[in-house]
C-alpha cells in the first residue's frame, strides 16, 4: 500500500513538474533537442499574422517563391528570396528571445519573441514600439 502511495505521489510530481515548466507559450513542453539545434535550419514561411489579419498571401509574394529562412549554428543568418539578407543572431538571456542584426550598414538589431520552437515548427513574434504585433509560423523545410 505504501509504495502505490509514493508511486502516485511521483507521478502527481512529475505530472506538475511536466506541465509547469513549459518554456514557450505554444510549445513543446519538453525536448530532447537544444533550442540552438532546434532554431537552426533552413525555414519557410507557413504563415504570417500582422494585428490578427492575416497577410501570408502578401509576405510570400514579396519574399518571392525561392524564400528560405536560414538560421545556422555558428551564430549567423541568411535570408533567400527576393529580399536577400544576412547576418547575425543570437538568444537573449532566457532564450525566450532571439535577435538579429542584419550586415546592412545602418541596420538595427531586431527582437522577436519566440512562442514555438520545435525541430519543424517555429513561431516568431515582434511587437513594434507603436504596439502593433507581427506573427511568423516557420515551418523546416522538408530535405
Amino acid at each position: 500500500m505504501k509504495t502505490i502511495i509514493k508511486l502516485l505521489a511521483v507521478i502527481m510530481v512529475l505530472g506538475i513538474i511536466s506541465t509547469g515548466c513549459k518554456k514557450y507559450v505554444d510549445g513543446p513542453g519538453f525536448s530532447l533537442l537544444t533550442k540552438k539545434s532546434r532554431l537552426c535550419g533552413d525555414w519557410l514561411i507557413e504563415q504570417a499574422v500582422y494585428n490578427d489579419a492575416d497577410i501570408t498571401d502578401t509576405t510570400k509574394a514579396h519574399a518571392g517563391a525561392n524564400f528560405k529562412f536560414i538560421i545556422m549554428k555558428d551564430g549567423t543568418y541568411k535570408v533567400q528570396g527576393l529580399q536577400e539578407d544576412a547576418g547575425k543572431w543570437k538568444f537573449g538571456e532566457d532564450k525566450d528571445d532571439v535577435y538579429f542584426t542584419s550586415d546592412k550598414a545602418g541596420s538595427s538589431e531586431q527582437a522577436w519573441r519566440i512562442l514555438r520552437l520545435k525541430s519543424k515548427e517555429l513561431w516568431l513574434r515582434q511587437t513594434e514600439s507603436n504596439g502593433d504585433k507581427i506573427l511568423f509560423h516557420y515551418i523546416h523545410e522538408k530535405d
